[in-house]
């Protein structure tokens, strides 16, 4: 069994009040490797590298798989109704997260690896959306949790790496006055066994790691 694990900062954006056009600001801690999408969506991508294993022609079969939260979330000069959803996701194939590309209102609205989307179930190893949202009693300050589901295969995989993604959607209410948005940090971590398969179905696997990445499917 070996444990493996990738960290994603916290994000803070500010935005004028009324406008719900976010951009990341310069602190210490925070927005490293995060895209700005739009100004109300924003992603973090990176990687856990399996190279030394595949080299050695093992197989990954993940056994447990969750998300670790570092710290707390604010929104500041918010109104009860604001809210913010956070969808943490590791695949076994890469991810275009590029502006113009990423999916992300289907990743929302359909889920990560459904029917309709370009990932399929086999890609998704683990997906957690969160929604939290303001109240009257912390309308100010911080969100509370308001629902969660998680998907996803766990696959096993012979793949080189395994894709980690952590992406935030702002839906503020229109009358909002939000003027700032810290996320917490998270950690994903993997418990997996490491196992050397048959030589055919290890040939078997490397050929379906390869060609869904090539040209993932849709289901």
């Amino acid at each position: 069994m070996k444990i493996l694990a990738k960290y994603h900062s916290a994000l803070d954006v500010t935005g004028a009040a009324g406008l719900f056009d976010f951009t990341p600001v310069n602190q210490i801690g925070s927005n490293d490797n995060w895209t700005r999408l739009n100004g109300q969506v924003f992603v973090s991508d990176t990687y856990i590298d399996l190279g030394g294993l595949s080299m050695d022609d093992k197989t990954i079969f993940p056994s447990g798989i969750t998300v670790q939260r570092g710290s707390i979330s604010q929104m500041r000069d918010g109104s009860a109704g604001d809210s913010y959803l956070v969808m943490d996701v590791l695949t076994s194939i890469p991810i275009d997260v590029s502006p113009l590309n990423f999916d992300v209102v289907n990743w929302f609205n359909l889920g990560v690896g459904w029917p309709g989307t370009t990932l399929n179930w086999e890609h998704v190893l683990y997906a957690r959306c969160q929604r939290w949202t303001l109240d009257l009693d912390t309308g100010a300050g911080f969100p509370l949790k308001a629902d969660e589901w998680q998907m996803g295969s766990m696959s096993p995989t012979a793949s080189d790496r395994v894709y980690s993604y952590r992406v935030v959607l702002l839906t503020p209410q229109p009358q909002s006055g939000i003027s700032r948005y810290i996320s917490s940090s998270a950690r994903h971590v993997l418990e997996v066994d490491v196992k050397e398969e048959p030589e055919y179905e290890y040939l078997m696997r490397l050929k379906r790691s390869y060609d869904l990445q090539q040209e993932p499917d849709v289901d």
